[in-house]
């Protein structure tokens, strides 16, 4: 069947943005009255949804440990940037063997590109995977020619502290709210994929006083896609001109 409204990967959408084109999406509803629409029941279970994916962002937003976790993430970014510009230096060695050491460390960091760039979690799972490479027998020995196990070991350290920080945010979430972001998310979705079904069915059926309706979605879907276009052609701007 023709999409008669536009298609959207709402996964990719990051929470608040999530949110916030399901606010714009659930105006339009409103606007327009779900029970006009046709769309009552379906509705319902949409509107509940989302006040459970709402309730769980506003759990995350008020967490005590946010800027705890923000100054978290700033202390192992400072330590890693200055890990990764200790490795590029020691490459103008005037030591031959250190020099090489340095060659063999950069090309570890340069895999990885800026990992201080990416999200939190994939930060974390990164710099897990940088230090157990740099853990390897010919990586292990150049960081100890170079003296750097200080600055492998303050990297391990401070990642750690901040993975903690994360596990003890999602437990206080858990705790405070029987909805989880992932789990509501789904829900949400499901809901607003059967709306956007029956629409476009009743539409296929001469409806045609769904025109307005329609429209209003698509154009709140189309800015919500440049969103998601322009945040992946950034990323991959910013992961090109930074990486090591």
């Amino acid at each position: 069947m023709k999409k008669i409204i536009i298609s959207i990967n709402l996964h990719l959408l990051k929470n608040e943005t999530h949110v916030q084109f399901n606010e714009n999406i659930n105006g339009i509803f409103i606007k327009y009255s779900p029970q006009t629409l046709g769309i009552k029941a379906l509705y319902d279970l949409y509107k509940s949804a989302f006040d459970n994916e709402t309730a769980a962002l506003d759990i995350i937003r008020k967490s005590e440990l946010t800027a705890k976790i923000t100054e978290q993430d700033n202390r192992r970014d400072s330590i890693y940037r200055g890990f990764a510009d200790t490795v590029k230096g020691a490459m103008n060695h005037f030591d031959p063997a250190c020099a090489q050491a340095a060659e063999t460390l950069y090309d570890i960091f340069r895999h990885y590109g800026n990992i201080a760039r990416k999200t939190l979690d994939d930060e974390t799972a990164a710099i897990n995977d940088l230090l157990r490479e740099l853990s390897l027998p010919t990586a292990a020995q150049a960081v100890t020619l170079l003296g750097l196990t200080s600055w492998s070991n303050k990297l391990a350290e401070e990642n750690t502290l901040f993975a903690e920080l994360m596990t003890e945010r999602y437990v206080e979430a858990a705790e405070q709210t029987p909805f989880r972001m992932k789990e509501t998310r789904i829900e949400t979705d499901r809901y607003y994929h059967a709306i956007v079904n029956q629409l476009e069915n009743q539409w296929l059926t001469g409806v045609t006083a769904l025109e307005a309706v329609i429209g209003e979605m698509n154009a709140v879907i189309e800015r919500f896609k440049n969103i998601l276009a322009h945040e992946k052609a950034a990323k991959g701007k910013s992961e090109k001109l930074e990486s090591l």
